[in-house]
């Protein structure tokens, strides 16, 4: 960990010993013990390996990837500064103590440091200089094809000048001797700069490195540490044949990736893909391993054979096991009983600002009727949330745009009228077979697949009952748009343990091209301008584009997502949320996923973001193409936002990574903003999201829940907040 002691937290009991054992940098080299606690809470140099490993911890900040410690200058004398390392393992009556966690805490009692908590962090993290106090961290990383790095780091939030950051880098680094591993500053926030300073480190065989150079050089990389069972399928021919009782080796994740018991990929994976958030929620291992395939020493001799597969921070694992035992565990995972998810009858169609009429804790239980999808647009369309620009005091009002999209929801009701209509005899049949057979538990995944396209073909062949598309057909035409977007808003998404995200279509219109009498529609893969792969409907009218999202409440990996998660497939309907498309005003210049937490780390505090150039999508990238990711490291409103770029983008499969950020840095800033006040916003209106006062909720790293919100930027600089639902996983 960081070791950072934020002011929104209650200091925890601070020891603060006599002067005669105040830390001094002076004295003879220490020897490792046997023991890692008695070699005392504080160090003033680090000597050998063995050292380091005594007092160092496995690494669970930024990067999951080698050891970290933690390191503290007293500058109070600056002709002569006082280094320190803190003995992270260091016990005190058999326990940890704080001293050794957090940095405020150990220059309290090694120090005397006089300042409170709001001073020091004030005066170490969010002053440039001169620094009175440095506080960071050393981490080690093992790098492909170059010897071991030990990074010196600061906190990300931390707004260091360059002069003192050299200076405080020289001064750690003289007190550190461990041959065979070079030394390096690791950039953690974009503010760290070292232009000016660089050659002097570089004098010094200090090399300055981002941690997109860390990344880009780390053969693996963990996504969700957890463990599993199963069956070692190394790039598979064909993943639709893939079961939950495998563990896949894959060169890239597919689009559409079957449940399965772990996975690991050659390819960097977009940390908030739905395939990664996915693991995260049902705790199920993934990582990167940059060498894998078919003949790696490691996993070619489990090919087809059952194993035990854990990912863990500092690497994985993969072991023999038997069918039975695989067997059993995937017996205990689904040993709980079928849940029947339900929804309540609802006939009329309602605008967002409709639905959020009420108080926006009303507008969220709309869900049961609608959906969480056009319950939530509602949320965020409610003058308590962001409003309209013509809502005078809203964050809408205040930009002069609408911040999120009119349009409507249609009820689940609508949904179970198709179903029923006596026309639609074929379609029931399908469902009834495809539901019995699920429920059966024997189904081969070719199988699922064939039933699966026999209900959508049964969708998309159906017909409406009297007067529901023209109603419909009313509606959007009140829009005054000529490109619409029909959305899924499915009961089974968005739900408690469940968000289905990525699991069902969404589809264009052309509101212009009608409807014809008998038509029957096709679901085809096209690529768009950009090279952009996307399916679509044939052709682009409404009604098309409706029965097309209600067929893809039966997509396979919907069901087989439901059927893990232990949800009665009877009970699944499918309600719609309908938007004017988004680049109706402008052109999409990047989208936008925010985690409203750091995904896997507790260490730091802000939010996790990935950002796409132009309009290929974050949940779901195209092959070869991969987001930026960027950490928003922030506190309090008044303290400031830094942004650490951990990997830059890749927009198209055939061009080259970026080398710079596809938003500037008032761009995110504003996006970061406007994230606070959507969660502070859904904390008031959602008793049970989170335990402490609402003002914290942005600040709490280790809140039990979070928000996942995708978000459109335009050309003209508008934002677009499309979605917003909750999410468990860390």
């Amino acid at each position: 960990m960081y070791g950072f002691l934020p002011r929104l937290t209650t200091p925890p009991e601070i020891v603060v010993p006599p002067p005669a054992r105040l830390h001094r940098l002076a004295g003879p080299p220490v020897e490792p013990a046997a023991e890692p606690a008695a070699l005392g809470l504080s160090l003033p140099r680090i000597d050998s390996p063995e050292l380091f490993q005594a007092i160092s911890q496995p690494a669970a900040d930024l990067v999951a990837n080698g050891r970290l410690a933690k390191v503290f200058v007293d500058r109070r004398e600056p002709d002569a500064p006082h280094v320190a390392f803190v003995n992270g393992n260091f016990t005190r009556n058999g326990s940890t103590p704080d001293a050794a966690k957090y940095h405020y805490l150990f220059g309290r009692e090694i120090f005397q440091i006089p300042e409170g908590l709001d001073e020091f962090n004030r005066l170490t993290y969010f002053t440039p200089g001169p620094k009175r106090y440095v506080a960071g961290v050393l981490h080690s990383y093992s790098l492909t094809g170059r010897p071991a790095v030990l990074g010196i780091q600061f906190y990300p939030q931390d707004v260091i000048a360059e002069e003192d950051l050299r200076d405080a880098v020289l001064e750690i680094a003289g007190q550190i001797d461990l041959p065979g591993m070079a030394l390096a500053f690791v950039q953690t926030g974009t503010q760290q700069t070292t232009a000016r300073v660089a050659s002097d480190l570089a004098g010094a065989g200090i090399e300055v490195l981002t941690l997109d150079d860390i990344l880009g050089s780390v053969t693996y990389i963990p996504l969700n540490q957890a463990e599993a069972w199963g069956w070692l399928r190394i790039f598979p021919a064909d993943p639709d044949e893939l079961r939950p009782t495998d563990i896949v080796v894959l060169d890239q994740l597919p689009l559409d990736l079957s449940v399965v018991a772990g996975v690991l990929t050659r390819a960097v994976q977009d940390t908030n893909s739905h395939v990664n958030l996915k693991s995260k929620e049902r705790n199920t291992p993934n990582a990167v391993l940059r060498d894998a395939g078919p003949q790696h020493p490691r996993l070619a001799p489990f090919a087809d054979t059952p194993v035990h597969y854990v990912v863990r921070g500092d690497d994985f694992a993969i072991e023999p096991t038997t069918a039975e035992v695989v067997a059993a565990k995937l017996a205990e995972r689904l040993d709980r009983p079928v849940v029947q998810i339900g929804w309540e009858p609802e006939t009329d169609l309602r605008s967002y600002d409709e639905i959020g009429q009420g108080s926006a804790a009303g507008t969220l239980a709309a869900a049961p009727r609608y959906g969480s999808k056009a319950a939530n647009l509602g949320f965020l369309a409610h003058r308590q949330v962001l409003g309209r620009a013509d809502q005078a005091g809203t964050p809408s009002a205040r930009l002069g745009y609408d911040l999120t999209p009119q349009g409507f929801g249609v009820p689940f009701q609508w949904y179970a009228d198709l179903v029923a209509h006596p026309p639609n005899v074929g379609l029931r049949e399908a469902l009834d077979v495809l539901i019995g057979r699920e429920a059966a538990g024997d189904l081969a995944p070719r199988e699922l697949r064939d039933l699966v396209a026999a209900v959508q073909d049964a969708f998309l062949a159906a017909e409406f009952p009297p007067r529901q598309l023209e109603t419909i057909r009313a509606r959007v035409d009140g829009l005054g748009v000529k490109k619409l977007k029909v959305r899924s808003s499915a009961n089974a998404e968005d739900i408690p343990g469940f968000d289905g995200a990525g699991l069902h279509d969404s589809y264009s219109v052309k509101t212009k091209v009608k409807d014809l009498p008998g038509q029957v529609c096709i679901v085809k893969e096209e690529q768009d301008d950009g090279g952009e792969s996307k399916r679509k409907v044939d052709p682009r009218a409404l009604g098309c584009a409706l029965k097309g999202v209600y067929a893809s409440l039966w997509n396979k990996r919907a069901v087989e997502e439901r059927s893990f998660a232990r949800i009665d497939q009877r009970s699944v309907a499918m309600g719609l949320a309908l938007v004017p498309a988004y680049d109706s005003e402008a052109d999409v210049v990047a989208n936008a996923v925010v985690v409203t937490r750091v995904l896997n780390t507790d260490a730091v505090y802000g939010y996790s973001l990935s950002i796409q150039q132009g309009n290929n999508l974050v949940t779901n990238p195209d092959p070869d193409t991969h987001s930026e990711l960027t950490i928003a490291a922030f506190l309090a409103d008044t303290e400031p936002i830094s942004f650490t770029v951990t990997r830059f983008a890749k927009p198209t499969a055939s061009g080259p990574a970026r080398t710079t950020p596809v938003l500037a840095s008032d761009q995110l800033t504003a996006l970061v903003d406007l994230v606070r006040t959507i969660e502070r916003a859904y904390c008031r209106a959602k008793p049970g999201y989170y335990p402490g006062p609402c003002s914290q909720v942005t600040s709490d790293n280790t809140k039990p829940r979070s928000l996942d919100l995708e978000i459109k930027v335009l050309a003209d600089g508008r934002f677009v907040v499309k979605q917003v639902r909750e999410f468990g996983g860390r």
